[in-house]
């Protein structure tokens, strides 16, 4: 009788990973100082676009969400990358991310109109707080206490620049609804900084083209409820928020995502507060806005705070996202 002979049998291959993003700190830190940067513009170039006493918020936030989309495409377009486009897939935290934020701008520009700017600031920059905490609840992010430190200086810095410690008013009418719209600004974008935590093995690109038109439909809900009055607008509003929709939109907002894919949360709400030192020194030199020494203060606690959070290495293999909706993956954290 012939014996069987056993043929050793082969292991089947080892399914590949897929290479997991790396998250370029340095890379994070260059885009958030330039969008806060840009952000602070928005004050100046959305007074210039608006007609006096027209409250239009909806329909700018709306423009800079669409040029945004637009321009996005003409990238993809220009890299030949349309292609990937279509085969990346879209999931909840990439739709919330644009819905979020598209929201929480219309509110916020809404809100500096009824309500004083220290308080719409200072409500709206309630969210990188948010952010912070919610990324310790959902993702278990950990903050070290030099992070924590850096962060709490600069929500100080903010309400001594904004001014929000001298006027302890308690507010009426018009006041109280834009100061419930600039809180409610400031949940909806301590939720889209969370949501730009997820789906890092998105590319850059493709990130902005759907936060832009998420964030665009967002608006557009908006406007289609408020129906803002858009009659007054002149051809120097006209340009001025041609001007807002490219500086304000594409450009800071797209920095924005980039800088959620690269930073942790602690770190992007740390650093992110420069834009109101750029807004106070703008109104200072083209609105001749006096500036109190308690300002001057807060500005100093602003930049002391983004030293601190510059001046720290991460250890690799921290603040990585886990995945939340379905497919994020998390991102391996590369120092700077």
């Amino acid at each position: 009788m012939a014996l069987a002979v056993d043929i050793p049998l082969r292991a089947p291959a080892p399914t590949p990973r897929p290479a997991v993003p790396r998250m370029r700190r340095r890379l994070g830190v260059l885009a958030i100082i330039a969008s806060a940067s840009a952000m602070g513009l928005a004050g100046v170039f959305g007074r210039l676009a608006s007609p006096p006493g027209a409250v239009i918020g909806e329909t700018l936030t709306l423009g800079r969400m669409a040029v945004g989309a637009l321009g996005m495409v003409v990238i993809l377009a220009a890299g030949r990358r349309l292609s990937v486009l279509r085969r990346t897939r879209v999931s909840r935290s990439v739709v919330l991310g644009g819905v979020f934020l598209g929201l929480s701008l219309a509110t916020y520009l809404s809100a500096t109109v009824l309500t004083v700017l220290s308080r719409a600031v200072a409500l709206h920059y309630l969210g990188p707080v948010i952010a912070t905490v919610l990324a310790r609840v959902i993702l278990k992010e950990r903050a070290r206490g030099v992070e924590l430190a850096s962060l709490g200086l600069s929500f100080a810095g903010m309400m001594l620049a904004t001014g929000l410690v001298d006027t302890p008013a308690v507010p009426t009418g018009d006041q109280l609804l834009g100061d419930v719209l600039a809180a409610v600004s400031g949940v909806l974008y301590g939720a889209a900084l969370l949501c730009y935590r997820y789906r890092a093995d998105m590319p850059a690109d493709v990130r902005n083209f759907w936060n832009f038109t998420f964030g665009a439909l967002g608006a557009a809900g908006m406007v289609a409820v408020t129906r803002p009055d858009m009659s007054g607008m002149t051809v120097e509003n006209w340009v001025w928020a041609a001007v807002f929709f490219v500086v304000c939109g594409f450009l800071a907002l797209g920095l924005l995502v980039v800088a959620g894919m690269h930073l942790r949360s602690v770190e992007l709400s740390a650093l992110s507060y420069w834009e109101v030192v750029v807004a106070m020194l703008l109104g200072a030199a083209v609105y001749a806005e006096a500036v109190s020494p308690l300002a001057w203060v807060g500005a100093g606690l602003i930049v002391v705070a983004m030293v601190v959070a510059l001046g720290r290495r991460r250890p690799v293999g921290t603040g990585a996202a886990p995945s939340g909706a379905r497919g994020d993956r998390p991102a391996e954290v590369e120092t700077a």
